[in-house]
């Protein structure tokens, strides 16, 4: 990867203009434009969460999994679990890599993945650390291999 600096007097100090060039457009390309894109946002190194009368931080390092049931969502940590109201979604955009969703109610942890097996109803079933199970989904199942690197 060549990587070069110029300097354009017609742009202002506030901005930056990122130019990128290959052969052809690849899933390398894809992904340094995504990192780009995320580039400068919150690093959140806790994640607040309220919870009743107080809000609670925990580490995204420490969480296994996160489901949510209508608007209740559950956190299953390394240490305990935390349960909340909010949207799943929200919850993946503040979590960030190494979490991935499984399905239409569940988020996981990559690095708590102990491995994937069929379901009864021929769903698949990822087995996490501590017991934890996750169903996923056949829909969400092609993301999870690739980011898996299969």
């Amino acid at each position: 990867m060549k990587i070069e600096f110029k300097t354009d007097s017609a742009l202002s100090k506030e901005d930056i203009e990122v130019e990128i060039k290959a052969a052809q457009k690849s899933e390398v390309v894809d992904n340094l434009i995504d990192y780009l894109h995320k580039f400068g946002e919150k690093k959140y190194h806790l994640l607040p969460i309220k919870v009743e009368d107080r809000i609670v931080t925990i580490k995204p390092t420490e969480i296994i999994k996160v489901e949510i049931q209508t608007t209740d969502i559950t956190f299953y940590t390394t240490k305990d679990i935390i349960k909340t109201t909010g949207r799943l979604y929200q919850v993946l955009e503040k979590l960030g890599d190494g979490f991935i969703q499984v399905s239409k109610h569940g988020i996981i942890n990559i690095n708590f993945l102990e491995s994937i097996e069929v379901g009864f109803a021929g769903n698949m079933i990822a087995l996490l650390k501590n017991n934890l199970k996750a169903d996923v989904s056949r829909l969400y199942l092609p993301a999870l291999k690739k980011e898996l690197g299969l």
